[in-house]
């Protein structure tokens, strides 16, 4: 896995925590591990082998363990907790452009949307025309 994959799979973790309902601001620490990863002049997947994760900025034992969980298999332990409240398929609503985790959060819990086609679904039968803005609508319709 690449360090830009890797990034990418924390700051999807960072999103789906937030959407989950977990502490915005612990859940952003994601997000600054992911910008320092992408900016490593080297490999993690090299710097793991060499027991050298905790060089990287603001990790610590834990993150390490789901870095390493990562790298094994796409999927780190703090994701399945977090997936007994709110399954992993959310993420797939902030491929819509415009739409944030905090957004998705609230169609989540206010509508129990949990995935695009869902999505999708009750955007076309009118469900979100008093909760989200013609914009967005139509970004949903086009997605």
């Amino acid at each position: 896995m690449t360090n830009a994959e890797l990034a990418q799979k924390l700051r999807d973790l960072r999103d789906y925590l937030i959407i989950a309902g977990y502490e915005e601001s612990h859940a952003a620490r994601y997000s600054h591990i992911a910008h320092s990863i992408e900016a490593m002049p080297e490999p993690v997947e090299q710097m793991r082998r060499e027991g050298r994760l905790k060089e990287i900025p603001q990790v610590g034992k834990l993150i390490q363990l789901y870095i390493k969980e990562i790298l094994d298999t796409g999927v780190c332990s703090k994701q399945r907790d977090w997936e007994g409240h709110t399954p992993y398929s959310v993420i797939e609503m902030l491929r819509v452009p415009g739409l944030g985790p905090r957004t998705a959060r609230v169609l989540f819990e206010g509508f129990g949307l949990k995935s695009l086609a869902e999505l999708k679904y009750a955007n076309g039968v009118g469900q979100l025309n008093d909760v989200l803005s013609e914009k967005l609508r139509k970004a949903i319709a086009d997605a």
